[in-house]
């Protein structure tokens, strides 16, 4: 049985951080919420996001990582 990405199903924020910089939160269902940090951008924190819904639909993401333990 294939289990979900903790991922799936994340809802995004875009905001500016105190330094100015752009921040998006992620808020996942079953996982605790993470900040991606650094964008200089709304439309690259959004182009960012697009991105990492892709990776999580298609599982790629998962994929990454697993490869990053076989090493």
């Amino acid at each position: 049985m294939d289990k979900q990405h903790s991922h799936l199903g994340a809802t995004y924020r875009i905001f500016r951080d105190i330094d100015g910089t752009i921040c998006v939160e992620m808020m996942f269902p079953v996982a605790p919420s993470v900040k991606a940090k650094g964008f200089g951008t709304e439309a690259l924190a959004a182009a960012w996001i697009a991105g990492h819904e892709r990776q999580v639909a298609t599982g790629s993401l998962a994929r990454e990582k697993l490869r990053l333990w076989k090493k």
